[in-house]
């Protein structure tokens, strides 16, 4: 037996232990069944011709005895960086529920004057808005939601450093006779985890909010307020709500985008692609956070994630819990800010990663 031979025997075990892994975790899918059926079709491909392995091994400079101690140790400081980096995050994950707890029992004392009585349509709706830092724009977006007759907005402030709670002190000031919730987070945990938090918030005040409907906006000004025409539009036609959720889309027809740079757009329609292979939902755009769900489709989503791939665990839980969707025409706004505050483009392949850890090893 070649030294390379024993590598790939150790690398098939390591192979084996994983599929056994997922399988047990029940997230074995399609992309886990062609990673494996190509490694095993490989390794057959070696064991049936040995002359290729060999070719393999040469290319890899595996001729010597100390080369097999180096590229075991690789192995076993591959498998410890993912056991530390799962302990890692599982106490994110721990970290990012306190500060959540917190922040939902902060608000008990504004739910008790809460009006929950529906006078329109509009008040079927909540909206859910998270910002970190966006004192600039998260006034002007609350009055853009307000102006339209939508009274019933939850906002998550992910532990701003800037003025962003005391500008939504004053719109909830200002604007008495309407219905916003502010919730902070002591402390910045990022987009998603602000989100778990006003998930949680809305299903455990159920009830008090007395709403159909909820709604995800954003705080940063690139959604327009008057694309909830084109919601509403569609759920006028879907009596029977068959439709679980609304997702909004600028590649729709009828959808566009205004100042958008032409490598997001690139980006943008790459994502399709990795949110087919890993969520196996085919959506036009799949990273706009611009949804309206039905509150029995929004009960039923589970959240776990604090990183960057949050949008790709929303289209998850729609396979899983096989929720019908259709998507709806908007408009997004690029500006200055936004594009500053926003996603950089090379984060594309930070949640490229971040979702093959998640596909793969975390456990």
């Amino acid at each position: 037996m070649s030294l390379f031979q024993f590598i790939v025997i150790i690398a098939s075990v390591v192979f084996i232990i994983f599929a056994i892994d997922l399988f047990q975790r029940k997230k074995f899918n399609v992309m886990h069944f062609l990673v494996f059926a190509g490694w095993w079709s490989l390794v057959a491909w070696f064991w049936y011709d040995v002359s290729v392995l060999n070719k393999f091994g040469a290319f890899f400079w595996i001729a010597r005895g100390a080369d097999l101690l180096v590229y075991l140790t690789l192995i076993a400081l591959w498998y410890f960086y993912i056991e530390l980096l799962n302990s890692l995050t599982k106490q994110k994950f721990h970290f990012s529920r306190l500060v959540s707890a917190q922040a939902i029992e902060s608000v008990s004392s504004q739910m008790k004057d809460f009006d929950d009585t529906n006078k329109n349509e509009k008040d079927e709706f909540v909206f859910l808005v998270r910002g970190y830092n966006e004192s600039n724009s998260i006034g002007a977006v609350i009055d853009s939601i307000i102006a339209e007759w939508f009274s019933k907005i939850i906002v998550v402030n992910d532990g701003s450093i800037d003025e962003t709670a005391d500008v939504v002190n004053q719109k909830i000031a200002h604007h008495k006779n309407q219905r916003i919730i502010l919730a902070s987070h002591l402390i910045n945990r990022w987009g998603w985890a602000a989100n778990k938090t006003g998930f949680q918030l809305i299903k455990k005040y159920e009830k008090k909010l007395n709403a159909k409907r909820v709604v995800g906006f954003d705080a940063d000004g690139q959604m327009n307020i008057s694309d909830m025409k084109n919601f509403i539009s569609a759920i006028h036609t879907d009596p029977t709500w068959s439709v679980d959720v609304y997702l909004g889309s600028r590649f729709v027809e009828g959808g566009w985008s205004q100042n958008m740079p032409r490598l997001r757009r690139v980006v943008l329609r790459g994502s399709k692609i990795v949110t087919y292979i890993f969520n196996r939902v085919r959506v036009s755009d799949p990273h706009n956070g611009f949804r309206v769900y039905s509150f029995d489709a929004f009960k039923k989503i589970r959240l776990t994630s604090d990183g960057m791939a949050y949008a790709n665990e929303i289209n998850d839980e729609l396979r899983k819990n096989h929720l019908s969707f259709k998507e709806i025409p908007v408009l997004i706004t690029y500006t200055a800010h936004s594009l500053w505050k926003g996603q950089k483009n090379s984060n594309a392949f930070k949640i490229l990663g971040e979702l093959i850890y998640k596909k793969l090893f975390f456990k």
